[in-house]
């Protein structure tokens, strides 16, 4: 037996002989000199109790979208495929404090979901997002957005029924309770970016719709007392993807929209307030770097762009080799300031899952990856007091499942 993979929750651990892809990856990582600490994370061995790694699931498929504490242990939101009923639904996973799963709650929902997202709250409640299919016009998706109480209790949900199909993202909780998400609106003349202000009780306070000449895409947005700030990708005529930032204000009104890129591709999936009038996006590029003449390509990047309220420029963060694609899916602010970075790490078509930390001047302070499958990708991170949770998804040979994980804040 190769390697043996509980189902719910339960640690990965390794049994017997590597199978003949975890050879090619080790072979992989020994040429990026990372094969040592690959290989301690793969076996479980962390230098904190308190770190684990699990994967949790059953048949179809499992994506964790984000995690919230809830006592001592956490709720995490799952994107779900019910093989009985062949849709999607959306999941409410109870885990303990180790991270084993406990209990799953799907959410009463007729429709199909699809669930994108999770906005953590100050108050320790949060908001789930992404869409639901409606049956009078299961063409077109409507945007989904549910309120978690500081249990995981449902509060609220809604779904606006608007023209085209619209998705949620991301978002960002405002002080008086409410939220703004982010996403895409289609409207048969391709993408346009969207963003979206509910109030406390979850009605929609107002909706702004990107008019641009090319698909645009939101999928992230960040606060301050009186603006907006949102980041995405944009579609060039030239045919590749520039980095979308747009500032708005909370009364939805656009103050200026611009775009970032260079000759090739950049996405941006995240953003945070740094605090001091500076903004940090996080995404990936493939303009930058050095040509591997192997592939014939520059390899994807993490790409880190610090800029002010103007939309001006402070600095730029490459992080990334010739043998690794590194993509950053999602971002957040640890108590000191320093940003947490976690996404994939690929080559090959397989993936790992990786968890970056990187100071407030954009100092890679560490990075690793975590290698349980065929693929690996996490989703969304939550910064804790002395550490890092974070979830995605593990492809492997016992399907798609929940990957969520905990890491102290040497990442290990």
């Amino acid at each position: 037996m190769d390697r043996l993979v509980p189902l719910h929750g339960a640690k990965l651990a390794l049994v017997g002989a590597y199978p003949a892809s975890q050879y090619l990856r080790a072979m992989i990582r020994s040429m990026g000199h990372e094969l040592a600490a690959v290989v301690a994370l793969c076996m479980g061995f962390s230098s904190g109790a308190q770190s684990f790694t699990q994967t949790s699931g059953g048949q179809s498929a499992q994506d964790g979208v984000g995690a919230m504490v809830v006592g001592s242990g956490y709720a995490v939101a799952v994107r779900d495929r019910d093989p009985g009923a062949q849709r999607h639904v959306g999941t409410i996973y109870a885990m303990n404090g180790s991270g084993g799963f406990q209990s799953a709650n799907a959410l009463a929902l007729a429709e199909p979901a699809f669930l994108q997202g999770l906005v953590n709250a100050a108050d320790g409640s949060a908001f789930v997002l992404g869409s639901i299919l409606p049956a009078n016009d299961p063409a077109d998706h409507d945007g989904l957005l549910v309120k978690l109480s500081n249990s995981g209790a449902v509060v609220w949900t809604v779904h606006p029924t608007v023209n085209g199909s619209q998705q949620y993202f991301n978002g960002t909780a405002l002080p008086d309770g409410g939220i703004v998400v982010c996403g895409v609106e289609e409207n048969g003349n391709g993408h346009d970016a969207l963003i979206t202000r509910f109030d406390a009780g979850g009605n929609v306070v107002w909706s702004h719709t990107g008019t641009g000449t090319t698909d645009a895409e939101a999928y992230g947005i960040a606060a301050t007392s009186s603006d907006l700030i949102i980041t995405g990708r944009q579609r060039t005529f030239g045919g590749h993807d520039d980095a979308l930032l747009m500032r708005l204000d909370l009364s939805g009104n656009v103050v200026w929209t611009t775009t970032s890129g260079g000759p090739r591709n950049e996405q941006s999936r995240a953003v945070v307030n740094a605090g001091n009038g500076t903004f940090i996006s996080a995404g990936w590029t493939n303009s930058v770097g050095a040509f591997d003449v192997s592939t014939q390509r520059i390899p994807d990047h993490v790409h880190l762009i610090a800029f002010d309220l103007d939309g001006d420029t402070l600095w730029t963060r490459a992080f990334g080799d010739t043998i690794f694609d590194r993509e950053a899916h999602a971002m957040g602010l640890a108590p000191n300031g320093d940003l947490f970075v976690v996404g994939q790490r690929a080559a090959l078509f397989l993936s790992d899952a990786l968890v970056m930390r990187v100071s407030a001047s954009g100092t890679l302070l560490w990075q690793r990856s975590i290698d349980l499958g065929e693929e690996d990708r996490l989703l969304h991170v939550l910064p804790l007091t002395d550490g890092v949770v974070s979830t995605g998804w593990s492809f492997g040979p016992f399907g798609r499942q929940l990957l969520f994980i905990r890491r102290n804040a040497d990442g290990f």
